[in-house]
């Protein structure tokens, strides 16, 4: 509009270039006007000689320039919006939400796919379409929200590989509370999907990932150990879970470790699965094999493990091997593993977190130094050994419920023979239903396993020499 004042001013000016007081503006140039003239203004000498209009045309410039403030002012006013970055928690439970409830009027969409296959080899494939980058809109709660899904092009997760994405959510401001409700119900909608299932995290690069689809909670009684040691555990983490102000009040750091040690096949990182269930917790996996498994990579996810997570550090032995030499090529050239003092300083340093709790497996309890299995660092130290005779009478009535005669015969021929509970599972599965059958071929078994280790055992002993005795 200014641009056309001034064209006409010029205009003006050009025609009153001999001196002489124009007597008003020529027809051409006041058809060009946005709005007609009064004759009063028209006519006026030192108006149609460019004056007038310059004025008006910074007039109009500030009109338009107020109005765009205005307009931000009314925006900041009327509006509220919420930003969700991809890395939030909160960023796939409303990506979730947005599938349940549908984006209205919205022909570019996104797929998100689950592929799921049972036991019995049957697939199956369910689609969830999410808006795709770019604006949509939703109504919610007689609310309409403006979402805006951006893509950056040029930035990538490192850890992940996947472009940085923000979600952007616009309404009116007339409801105050809306995005705090609507944060909610995407929450709690999150948390039924996941209830009654464990959530498996691994690490993925600095931050930690589900791993597969959340697992069913494996019932505690699944889980057969001797004596009174799987309760005592969980009783021990309740006691933990419900003294944090007695840790604060006396200065301690509230932190717990456990060790479980013992043969493999014995139910370590089983225990382990069924307590997180019964607790209700989920898992974070770490394994310290990992060839990018830093020290400083190791400290940083003990610092941001989810929370309502136990920590499970599988053959934690491997952190006092040898350090091996460097990759001289490939994508870890050049990066140490994470040493024994890394983890000591993870597990009680410094910059060690606390509200936490970790339980680490071994299978060589003897290679293990006194300074990480020290009060601190392993607070509980549990030994799970082979099937003793409660544990075979109790596994064999997990499977054929009803048959306590039978049970107790194949606890009296099972004992002494040093199987784990994963060998007494694995044999049980050849008879389902067959209690009497399972009785008849155990002896069988056991000539046919004996003379097996014997063959593989090296010369001198055999590989049920371990006791546990010798491994404390």
């Amino acid at each position: 509009a200014s641009w056309g004042f001034c064209c006409v001013a010029m205009a003006a000016l050009a025609m009153a270039g001999d001196g002489a007081a124009p007597p008003g503006l020529p027809d051409a140039v006041a058809s060009r006007l946005p709005f007609p003239l009064p004759d009063w203004l028209a006519t006026n000498p030192y108006f149609t000689a460019g004056f007038g209009l310059a004025g008006m045309g910074m007039a109009m410039t500030v009109l338009r320039s107020s109005t765009a403030s205005l307009e931000t002012v009314c925006r900041r006013q009327l509006l509220m919006s919420l930003e969700i970055p991809s890395k939030d928690y909160s960023y796939q439970w409303v990506m979730q939400w947005l599938v349940a409830n549908g984006v209205h009027g919205s022909k570019h969409l996104g797929v998100e796919t689950t592929y799921v296959k049972d036991a019995g080899g049957r697939q199956t494939a369910f689609f969830d379409f999410v808006p795709s980058p770019g604006r949509h809109w939703v109504r919610y709660r007689g609310s309409f929200i403006h979402i805006e899904r951006n893509r950056e092009a040029r930035t990538v997760d490192m850890s992940t590989g996947s472009p940085w994405e923000t979600l952007t959510l616009t309404t009116l401001s007339l409801k105050p509370n809306l995005f705090q409700e609507l944060l909610m119900e995407a929450k709690e909608a999150a948390m039924q999907r996941e209830e009654g299932k464990t959530i498996i995290y691994q690490s993925a690069g600095a931050e930690w990932r589900p791993f597969g689809s959340p697992k069913r909670i494996r019932p505690f009684t699944s889980v057969i150990l001797d004596g009174s040691v799987a309760e005592e555990v969980l009783n021990d983490v309740h006691d933990f879970l419900g003294s944090h102000a007695w840790y604060l009040d006396r200065g301690i750091p509230y932190r717990r470790g456990y060790l479980l040690h013992g043969p493999p096949g014995c139910g370590k990182s089983s225990y382990v699965t069924a307590l997180a269930g019964q607790l209700g917790y989920n898992i974070c996996i770490l394994n310290l094999g990992d060839p990018g498994m830093a020290d400083d990579r190791l400290q940083h996810l003990l610092a941001v493990v989810p929370p309502r997570t136990l920590v499970l550090l599988e053959d934690v032995d491997f952190a006092v091997a040898p350090q091996t030499k460097a990759a001289d090529s490939g994508p870890y050239a050049g990066m140490m593993r994470v040493s024994f003092s890394g983890l000591l300083n993870a597990l009680d340093g410094v910059a060690a977190t606390e509200e936490r709790i970790i339980f680490m497996t071994t299978n060589h309890y003897q290679a293990l130094p006194r300074a990480l299995v020290r009060p601190g660092r392993v607070d509980l130290s549990i030994y799970i050994g082979v099937a003793s005779k409660m544990q075979l009478s109790q596994m064999f009535m997990r499977f054929f419920p009803g048959e306590e005669s039978l049970a107790e015969q194949f606890a009296v021929l099972a004992e002494g023979e040093g199987m784990s509970m994963a060998e007494v599972q694995g044999f049980f599965m050849f008879f389902k239903r067959q209690p009497a059958a399972a009785v008849a071929n155990l002896g069988p078994f056991l000539e046919g396993r004996r003379q097996h280790v014997q063959q593989s055992a090296p010369s001198g002993g055999t590989a049920n020499q371990e006791r546990k005795d010798s491994d404390e």
